[in-house]
């Protein structure tokens, strides 16, 4: 008898070992990780959602406050923001560079995008394996909308081709585990149910256009909204998240924690972050000791235009500092499509000269330039509009974190440390001032390795 009931108790302790162990952790495919935040917020229970928008001129035009509007009022108890940062005219080729700015150094919940191009080039694909590199984001894509199109004008051929890309956009996103949005089987669907003409949510009915004018926006919104109230496939939890780790400071003696990842937030008590300030370690080094945790901003528009005046601003090998830079251009040739060029840093001061016919790499090693991310001329071309000799550009060098954290009573979530790789990090909390409440430090990896 007594040996069975040892036996018993050790296949329960075995059993009860097993399940916890082999519980087997995934990747949270397409937008189900964001409807599950969206679907379980309640009242006492908000979950916050952060949405950025991305790509040109269909998303720029989309009136994306609208969209936000709509979801709010679907979902009233979850905490919705959101960062609108398309570009006019940029195609795939030019939002590959701008990403490197306007992307990697945000962390929100999802990502909506549309732009046209590089498919055949495999610049496409290469972007979005870019932002699974780099972000945990979940990723919603939108495939191309139908243009108004004429018997013997160049939108039938384009028609042609989109009809080809929306294909190769709906292989992408399965292939990177995205979610889709096709707006083209279904705008064609609504122009058959309702039966009217492509050009009635077109431009401005007249001309042919592959803008959509206010009604053809509003059809695109409701598109997007109907994939945002969908039921996920997974209901997300994310003690099944695969890249995804919830560490809880149940000791605010020892506030350290190791972990893999690429993405570091802490959440604090509001109710008790009044005349609070901590220290952060990351490895024994303060934060910004790390270049990582740097960014540069994307560079001020061309001449009376809304494009950047260049494409992509790199930090150099010099560890880098929050500084405001300035580029003056000046003796602007036309006729070689050239100009030079100086460099200003706030706190670096001159910092070399250039020419536009070649790389550029500032004499403090700070910044660089590669010749064929100078802009200015295709501004000129772009908006006929000559730029002035001594045209200024400007960036900055930013840091998306802080090596001494200010708490405040509004603010719950932090930014402790952004990496380039998804590599072990200790990270080290001191409280230097106040009496705050520490809860937990929510760990990121990118959805795919940097090696994949």
């Amino acid at each position: 008898m007594k040996k069975s009931y040892f036996f018993l108790v050790f296949n329960l302790l075995f059993l009860s070992v097993s399940s916890q162990t082999s519980i087997e952790k995934i990747k949270f495919k397409g937008i189900d990780r964001t409807l599950c935040l969206l679907q379980q917020s309640t009242k006492d229970h908000p979950n916050n959602v952060e949405i950025l928008f991305y790509g040109q001129s269909i998303i720029g035009g989309m009136k994306t406050n609208i969209l936000i509007d709509s979801l709010k009022a679907h979902y009233p108890y979850a905490n919705i923001t959101f960062k609108h940062k398309p570009i006019g005219g940029f195609t795939i080729p030019k939002l590959i560079k701008t990403a490197e700015h306007d992307l990697y150094q945000e962390n929100p919940d999802l990502i909506i995008f549309h732009a046209y191009g590089g498919i055949k080039e495999g610049l496409y694909d290469e972007l979005i394996k870019n932002i699974r590199r780099h972000m945990a984001s979940d990723v919603l894509l939108l495939d191309h909308h139908y243009v108004w199109n004429k018997p013997n004008t160049t939108l039938q051929s384009i028609n042609e081709a989109h009809d080809r890309d929306s294909k190769a956009i709906q292989e992408i996103a399965k292939k990177y585990n995205c979610g889709i949005v096709k707006v083209r089987e279904q705008w064609k669907r609504y122009l058959l149910e309702n039966n009217i003409e492509a050009n009635e949510l077109m431009g401005n009915t007249i001309d042919p256009n592959v803008h959509p004018n206010d009604k053809g926006n509003e059809l695109l919104r409701s598109l997007v909204l109907s994939k945002l109230v969908e039921e996920p496939k997974d209901n997300y939890d994310i003690q099944l998240d695969s890249i995804r780790v919830l560490h809880e400071f149940k000791d605010q003696s020892n506030l350290s924690a190791s972990y893999s990842g690429n993405w570091f937030q802490l959440t604090t008590n509001q109710l008790t972050n009044k005349d609070a300030k901590l220290k952060v370690l990351v490895d024994g080094k303060s934060p910004l000791a790390h270049r990582s945790n740097y960014y540069i901003s994307r560079p001020s528009n061309g001449f009376k235009s809304w494009m950047p005046s260049i494409l992509k601003v790199c930090l150099g090998e010099t560890i880098p500092q929050e500084e405001k830079w300035t580029l003056e251009v000046y003796n602007i040739d036309r006729a070689t499509k050239t100009f030079s060029f100086k460099l200003n840093g706030d706190i670096t001061g001159a910092d070399g000269q250039g020419n536009s016919a070649h790389n550029f790499i500032s004499e403090s090693k700070r910044i660089q330039i590669k010749k064929e991310d100078f802009y200015v001329f295709e501004n000129e071309r772009i908006f006929k509009n000559e730029t002035p000799e001594n045209f200024k550009i400007h960036f900055s060098v930013k840091p998306i974190v802080k090596d001494t954290i200010v708490l405040n009573e509004k603010t719950i979530k932090y930014n402790v440390f952004r990496g380039f790789d998804s590599k072990n990090h200790k990270i080290d909390i001191e409280i230097i001032s106040g009496n705050p409440t520490i809860k937990t430090l929510l760990i990121n990896q990118s959805f795919i390795n940097s090696n994949d």
